[in-house]
């Protein structure tokens, strides 16, 4: 069960949901109940631009009223929000684990802008890769941490955009997560931004899909290939999680 609970952390929170990271369980199982009913929160997953337009649009009593923005957007939209503070949360995984989640949730999913090119054409996950079908593909998380500004062609991402999404997660982020230590992520999203979280089941859960340890090396090695940078942001992720996770575990 997880009850409702006055926000303690007088910010207004921004969960950047990277696709296929555990995010759904954390926007709809999580943080819509961390807020008292009434609370203004924003789900949004209309795709950046219409986000921004829609905080520009805003008057500043109406952006107050917002105490939570989660939805697939790209670092810095807290530059369209001025109304109080603000702070991001984020969860990211390991590349290799999220491409093949990824693809997997592309397949069964006919809504999917990326399903029909997939199901039509019988592409297999290197293939789903190779072709180039979306920059979410290639180093993906990094892109959404870097920015918008940042968005370069699929396969010519340079190590000013690691450089860049390293920088925002030190300086705009209370709190990153891994998705294979989720339970831990929400002891310290407890902690540190004042929630009360009883978690018990995740939601939107990928079913039949291959494990990594089943799938052949030439396809590891090509999304590897276009993942190289996200590998780099997951080590670095890992070590801003371990330094926030042992605070925690010292009190």
């Amino acid at each position: 069960m997880i009850h409702w609970r006055k926000k303690s952390v007088d910010k207004t929170v921004f969960f950047l949901h990277i696709p296929k990271c555990a995010g759904s369980t954390l926007s709809y199982e999580i943080i819509k109940k961390q807020f008292n009913p009434g609370a203004s929160i924003f789900f949004y997953d209309q795709g950046h631009h219409v986000l921004v337009d829609r905080l520009k649009s805003m008057s500043e009593d109406e952006q107050k009223n917002i105490e939570c923005i989660a939805g697939h957007f790209f670092f810095g939209i807290h530059r369209y929000y001025t109304a109080r503070p603000t702070t991001y949360i984020t969860i990211l995984r390991d590349p290799i684990e999220r491409v093949i989640s990824h693809y997997y949730f592309v397949l069964r999913s006919n809504t999917h802008y990326l399903n029909k090119a997939v199901t039509e054409n019988n592409l297999t996950l290197k293939e789903y890769v190779a072709n180039k079908l979306s920059s979410e593909l290639n180093n993906g998380q990094t892109r959404l941490l870097a920015g918008l500004e940042w968005d370069v062609p699929f396969g010519e991402c340079k190590g000013e955009l690691l450089d860049k999404a390293k920088e925002n997660l030190e300086t705009y982020f209370t709190s990153v997560g891994l998705t294979e230590r989720f339970d831990e992520f929400l002891r310290l999203l407890n902690h540190q931004l004042g929630w009360k979280i009883y978690f018990k089941k995740k939601q939107n859960v990928g079913q039949n899909r291959m494990k990594k340890e089943d799938i052949d090396s030439d396809t590891i090695t090509v999304i590897e290939r276009y993942n190289q940078l996200d590998t780099e942001l997951y080590r670095h992720a890992q070590i801003l999680f371990e330094k926030q996770y042992s605070k925690l575990s010292r009190k």
